[in-house]
């Protein structure tokens, strides 16, 4: 008759529950200490890579937002300079006007003369002059393909792009040459002049628009940015309530483990002695 002890079934099983339980107890208490649901990837690999997609999105519409900031501030630096010319052609309109009176001698209109080129230099010092960041604004050479258009990465995405084109501001493009000297030139001035105005408005319209345009992006994605950073913080943030009763649970259970485990040993042990 022969006899045998097997392996001691009930310890390896109490030491497999104990050592899950204490997994559970070090992820639990990893959670609370991060204040992340994901610490590491193996907590969550498909949340994880969903809530980094969520985060580079977030961090790409607040550089939208920084974008369209810097383009709002470069528009206003340009209209203030074409308010500057657009008051300029506003005072040699009303010098034309004086000079075309038949009271005025040719001495007269000679000094009328000299104020209208100091306010026609004045208007391409502005024109020429006007910058940001070291980029000529109204000169129409500005942005990245260099005729005037300057592009605004409005979004966090490959597209999301807002244009907005300055014209060209220096006098010889706006007005040309003005000669309040002779009856000719006093009436090609006048109409010069007002086409200039037009040209000036047009500018400033374009100008407008753009900046209102780039304001309501900003608006649309602050909003778009709020909703994403919220969706990623569902993912990401851990529930300290619902995770300090996690973290209970499972030390509870770690403790009730080892307690197992002691006792199948302790079994096993008495069931040896016996042999000796």
């Amino acid at each position: 008759m022969s006899f045998s002890i097997n392996t001691n079934i009930s310890a390896m099983t109490a030491n497999l529950h104990s050592n899950l339980a204490n997994q559970g107890v070090n992820n639990s208490l990893g959670r609370l200490s991060s204040g992340s649901n994901l610490g590491t990837a193996a907590y969550d690999a498909s949340g994880l890579g969903i809530a980094n997609q969520l985060s580079a999105q977030v961090s790409g519409l607040g550089q939208a937002i920084q974008n369209s900031n810097e383009s709002i501030g470069m528009i206003q630096v340009a209209d203030g300079a074409m308010q500057g010319i657009n008051e300029n052609m506003d005072r040699i309109r009303v010098l034309t006007l004086q000079a075309s009176n038949g009271t005025m001698s040719a001495d007269d209109r000679a000094i009328i003369q000299q104020e209208i080129d100091g306010l026609l230099e004045s208007s391409d010092d502005i024109a020429k002059q006007t910058s940001y960041n070291g980029i000529k604004l109204l000169d129409g050479t500005g942005g990245s393909a260099g005729n005037g258009t300057f592009t605004t990465q409005s979004g966090a995405d490959s597209g999301d792009t807002q244009n907005v084109s300055i014209g060209d501001a220096q006098v010889a493009s706006l007005v040309g040459a003005i000669d309040v000297t002779t009856e000719a030139g006093r009436t090609a001035a006048l109409d010069s002049i007002d086409s200039a105005m037009s040209s000036i408005g047009d500018i400033r319209a374009e100008l407008g628009a753009s900046q209102n345009q780039l304001m309501s992006n900003i608006r649309n994605i602050s909003v778009t940015q709020v909703n994403i950073a919220s969706a990623e913080s569902q993912i990401r943030d851990v529930d300290f309530a619902a995770e300090s009763a996690n973290f209970s649970q499972q030390n509870i259970m770690s403790q009730i483990g080892s307690f197992a485990q002691s006792q199948a040993n302790a079994s096993a042990a008495r069931v040896t002695s016996l042999f000796q």
